[in-house]
């Protein structure tokens, strides 16, 4: 094996494989507090002191931890049967004042708006309609939208997330929920709103090792790894930002699946950006990718190994269901024709 000083090679924990170990720090010494133990090591996950494991290469050490944790290895990643599209739908509500009746609330305090990123929080755009508008158009016959991934901004802009309408409009369809959790814990109220799965988004919480604690809570939990050239956290002081390196810590962790959120083309509609796709390609892990795709771009995906696309909330396909249809002339059935209503188009409005 070669010197386990050279740079390339990676330590681990003799006990629990993690990769998070450090020299010993000594107290005493020329230089108290600075001077190092070359021969003892700290574990930050079991806390074992002593001399490291030394491996060639990451997944050998990745190997390493799970058979430490009594976890088998993950089976390669295969293509998948169906490649998922599922909508991304920004909910914007309003506080609950004086609305009634309650199956009311979707229609007048819930709207779907577009949505981008300003390199430091996820904000509206220029399109915006009621969630009663958008569920008819992606919800009807020529969508046929049966799983949405759902954004509550007020949770995750504001740490506000509106419950109260939210336990509606979840129960529209199957929702996968990002609701802006913070702390592992608020990661179960979404569960209380009978959610198909909850998200949790790596721009809220505020570490790597927040994951890891949602994984002891649920393994049901669906983590969302937002990038815009690194992992983007809620805390800023966390280093763990390279995006494979974090993918590979969630498999260990033991995670099936996940979302990586492109956070930079996220309502672009410019379709996946090629050198992520090159990046994500290297890394054998179940992904639902998301930012700038289109219904189009899905299949695309499938034959790369993907699971699905997180499809950006106002594509040309959606903004077309939602325009008034064309009038085609009296429909050829002897029996009289129900007379549709149109659909609103879309608002366009000033950027927030």
């Amino acid at each position: 094996m070669a010197d386990w000083k050279e740079p390339h090679n990676v330590a681990a924990c003799a006990r629990c494989g993690s990769g998070r170990v450090h020299p010993k720090l000594l107290v005493m010494g020329p230089i108290a507090g600075i001077d190092s133990d070359s021969r003892s090591y700290i574990c930050e996950v079991c806390r074992h002191e002593g001399l490291p494991v030394i491996f060639d290469t990451e997944a050998q050490r990745a190997e390493f931890e799970r058979e430490a944790r009594g976890k088998p290895s993950p089976a390669p990643a295969q293509l998948p049967k169906e490649a998922f599209s599922i909508p991304i739908l920004p909910v914007d509500t309003e506080p609950l004042i004086d609305v009634k009746p309650l199956d009311l609330i979707p229609m007048k305090v819930a709207t779907v708006v577009g949505v981008r990123w300003d390199g430091r929080a996820i904000v509206p755009s220029g399109y915006r309609v009621s969630f009663q508008e958008y569920w008819d158009a992606i919800g009807g016959s020529r969508y046929n939208a049966s799983r949405v991934f759902m954004y509550d901004l007020g949770g995750i802009n504001r740490a506000n997330p509106n419950f109260d309408v939210m336990r509606h409009l979840v129960k529209r369809c199957d929702v996968w929920l990002d609701l802006g959790a913070r702390e592992t814990d608020e990661l179960m109220d979404g569960y209380m709103l009978d959610v198909e799965r909850v998200v949790a988004g790596s721009k809220n919480l505020p570490n790597l090792d927040a994951f890891l604690e949602a994984y002891g809570l649920s393994n049901e939990i669906l983590p969302c790894l937002d990038w815009d050239g690194r992992v983007v956290w809620g805390d800023s002081r966390e280093t763990r930002t390279d995006l494979g390196d974090v993918v590979r810590s969630l498999q260990a962790a033991g995670f099936r699946e996940l979302c990586v959120m492109d956070l930079r083309r996220l309502g672009t509609e410019l379709g996946p950006d090629p050198q992520l796709l090159e990046t994500l390609g290297e890394i054998q892990a179940k992904i639902y990718l998301g930012g700038g795709v289109r219904e189009t771009d899905v299949a695309a995906l499938k034959e790369r190994g993907f699971l699905g696309g997180l499809v950006d909330p106002f594509t040309p396909v959606i903004r077309s269901i939602l325009e008034p249809p064309k009038d085609e002339g009296p429909a050829p059935a002897s029996t009289p024709a129900r007379v549709a209503r149109a659909t609103p188009s879309p608002r366009a409005v000033p950027d927030a």
